[in-house]
């Protein structure tokens, strides 16, 4: 038997042929049973049964080679054989900017401000205590989605309403704040591939991408690092800049306590060699907006606002995927390019006919420490054009 076979399920109907088959073999004659018969039914009943058990069989084969593993078979190769565990998702965090225009003193507690993303409907607490004074603006208060994964994620300027009442109080978030949902398959082969790399005593980049990634913070979850790069000088000494989906991991070298600083320690005690000085950093947010111009079939069932709503989730993600440095095509410096966003755009929803980006103007150039992220994401006109007629 050959690997695609072992891997490959019996159906049903596979099943009642080769049942049909073998008794004809001892001269059944199988075509005089009518349908409904008592046999055919039983033997309807055992192929089902057996088909179910091919299944099976097909997921604990697979579930022996990392690159064929799936779901849950797969979440068990990680967690027994490479000591990975899959991780849950983030919550989407970030900032938001409170400007009161009114008298109004307000001291809130961890969790007692509720703001909303009237797009999406998703709220969000604050995880921080704070107070704003009359007449008070600019205040920078710490939030995270009450939801978790991507669902809770919102562009520049969606976080805009409240549910806590604040009168005189308005609320903007001027950079994305970007939620992940469960690793998905492909993200936890590549670290458990990654984690062999941390196996090593002599510090290869796969070793500096994988702990980056798995460390915890202080309350035992995911910190959420998607992006990591390593540049070494060539005279001992290496810069490993993190990334979060949202921009740049927050805390203090040093201080465990701190996402950034837990990361160090753990980069410092599992990875970095003897004669090696490693300078952990938090990659700088380069927020990227995007204003743009879209011409679509008018078959579509999504409104105006629907379709700029997808976009702007498309791009966010995009973007929040985008290396720390950019896109680099040699020899060229780190990019994020201008046709990249009109592919994006011209994917997020169904029936695009063509897409015009004015803002940026030109490819934008992505400093080597550098983590792009969405900024103000503007859609000067969605035109809807007849479709043909049928």
């Amino acid at each position: 038997m050959t690997l695609d076979e072992l891997i490959t399920p019996l159906t049903r109907a596979e099943i009642e042929a080769a049942i049909y088959a073998a008794l004809e073999t001892k001269g059944a004659s199988t075509t005089a049973w009518k349908t409904g018969a008592v046999v055919r039914t039983l033997i309807t009943g055992f192929a089902i049964v057996l088909a179910a058990s091919s299944s099976l069989q097909v997921a604990v084969a697979k579930s022996g080679f990392l690159a064929l593993a799936t779901g849950d078979w797969l979440t068990l190769v990680a967690q027994y054989v490479y000591g990975v565990a899959r991780d849950g998702g983030s919550f989407a965090s970030g900032d938001v900017i409170l400007d009161n225009a009114g008298g109004g003193v307000y001291s809130l507690g961890v969790g007692d401000l509720v703001v909303i993303n009237t797009a999406t409907s998703k709220t969000y607490r604050n995880t921080a205590a704070f107070a704003i004074g009359a007449m008070e603006t600019g205040v920078v208060v710490p939030v995270e989605a009450v939801e978790l994964g991507s669902a809770s994620t919102a562009t520049p300027g969606q976080i805009d309403d409240f549910e806590t009442v604040l009168l005189g109080v308005s609320v903007a978030n001027t950079a994305a704040i970007v939620g992940a949902d469960a690793e998905d398959d492909a993200a936890l082969r590549l670290r458990c591939l990654e984690k062999t790399g941390a196996l090593s005593p002599n510090g290869p980049r796969d070793a500096y991408a994988y702990v980056a990634r798995s460390t915890l913070d202080s309350t035992g979850a995911a910190i959420g690092v998607t992006r990591v790069r390593t540049i070494a000088d060539g005279v001992g000494g290496l810069d490993v800049y993190i990334a979060t989906g949202s921009g740049g991991v927050t805390g203090t070298v040093g201080d465990e306590d701190t996402d950034l600083g837990a990361i160090d320690a753990a980069i410092q005690e599992q990875v970095v060699p003897l004669a090696i000085t490693a300078t952990v950093q938090s990659a700088v947010a380069l927020a990227v907006p995007c204003t743009y111009e879209l011409w679509l079939l008018d078959t579509i069932t999504l409104s105006g606002a629907e379709v700029e709503a997808a976009i702007a989730l498309a791009l966010t993600a995009y973007l929040s995927e985008v290396p720390i440095g950019g896109y680099v095509i040699s020899p060229a410096t780190g990019t994020i390019y201008v046709s990249a966003l009109e592919s994006v755009i011209g994917g997020a929803v169904e029936g695009v006919i063509d897409v015009s980006v004015t803002a940026p103007a030109a490819d934008v150039a992505v400093a080597l420490d550098e983590a792009p992220v969405a900024g103000t994401i503007t859609a000067t006109s969605v035109h809807f054009v007849p479709g043909p007629v049928i």
